[in-house]
Parts: structure tokens; C-alpha cells; sequence
């Protein structure tokens, strides 16, 4: 557990942000992010605090499981600086381009909250990791995963354009360290 004490960290931040907001010792509407509240009122700190945010303690596990298995991949992988650089600005770069899908398409309001956009960074690293080493024929390790991304994405309530997003933002700064 000593190598994955980033994704530690980051569970336990997420598992403490749920229990205050439990608690009343925090307010998840202060928490959310959309469009309207980031741009139109300014409240950009809601990019990072949406990422820590949960509707109810099934969210949180489902998302906190996931991070475990992907964080400590990618934690193990590439290191704890890296691992904390892909998923934070995957979380950043991903959610503003969300953001800008969904204002692109007359949608300011819908509130975000979670870090599945986050995870779906690591994700993508994780994708490209696999295809770096096997190519194409490391798609069957990928499936599963795939599959279960798309199917959580398209299932109301879930912002799957976040997903994708932070997915592709992971991946692009993946595909930067490979390079460099």
C-alpha cells in the first residue's frame, strides 16, 4: 500500500469531503459545478471541489473503487508526480471541455459532481500504457473496461461527457510523458 499512498490520499480526501457533507459541515450545492456556475459567476474553484463531491455512499464506493484499481495502475506505472499530474489535469482540462460541449449545446445548468471524470483520466492512461506495450493486441485487456465506462456514461444522472473528456485529457497527458 506504501506505493499507491497517493491514491490513498486521494480516497480518503473523497471519503472525508462525503462524511462533512453528511455531517451538514459542508454543502454539496457549493460544491457542484456547471457552466453557469464557473463562468457566469465566476466560482472556478468548483472544478476541483466538484471532483471530490458524491451524491450518496453508492456513488462514492462505485468511484473509490475504481480509483483504487486504476490510481494504483497508474501510480505504480508512471509514479506519484506523474499519477497526481495526469489526474489532475486530466480532472482540469477534461471538465472545461465538458463545460464547453455542454454550453455549446444550450446546456449551462446541468450540475456535475464526482471524481469519475478524474478516474476516467487515469483511465486513458491506462489505455495508452496497455496499447504502448501490446498494441493491438492488448485491446482485450481493455474491453471490460471500455465497456463498463460507456455503460456508466449512458445511464441517466451520469455526465458522460465528462467521462470522455477527462478520458482524452488523461490520455493526451500520457501521451506527453511517453514523449518526453
Amino acid at each position: 500500500m506504501r506505493y499507491h499512498i497517493c491514491t490513498v490520499v486521494l480516497i480518503f480526501i473523497n471519503v472525508i469531503v462525503f462524511m462533512a457533507i453528511r455531517a451538514g459541515r459542508l454543502d454539496p450545492d457549493d460544491l457542484g459545478m456547471s457552466y453557469h456556475l464557473v463562468f457566469n459567476r465566476k466560482e472556478y474553484r468548483r472544478i476541483l471541489t466538484s471532483a471530490f463531491t458524491h451524491v450518496d455512499p453508492m456513488h462514492l464506493l462505485m468511484n473509490m473503487v475504481s480509483l483504487y484499481n486504476v490510481g494504483s495502475f497508474v501510480e505504480s506505472y508512471f509514479g506519484r508526480g506523474r499519477m497526481l499530474v495526469i489526474y489532475f489535469v486530466s480532472l482540469i482540462l477534461g471538465k472545461l471541455l465538458s463545460m464547453y460541449i455542454r454550453h455549446s449545446n444550450h446546456d449551462d445548468y446541468t450540475v456535475s459532481i464526482g471524481a469519475s471524470g478524474a478516474i476516467s483520466g487515469l483511465l486513458g492512461a491506462y489505455f495508452l500504457v496497455i496499447l504502448h506495450y501490446y498494441g493491438f493486441g492488448g485491446i482485450s485487456y481493455l474491453s471490460r473496461p471500455l465497456i463498463s465506462l460507456v455503460m456508466i456514461s449512458i445511464m441517466p444522472g451520469v455526465d458522460g461527457t465528462s467521462h470522455f473528456s477527462c478520458m482524452a485529457a488523461g490520455m493526451a497527458v500520457t501521451w506527453l510523458f511517453f514523449l518526453f
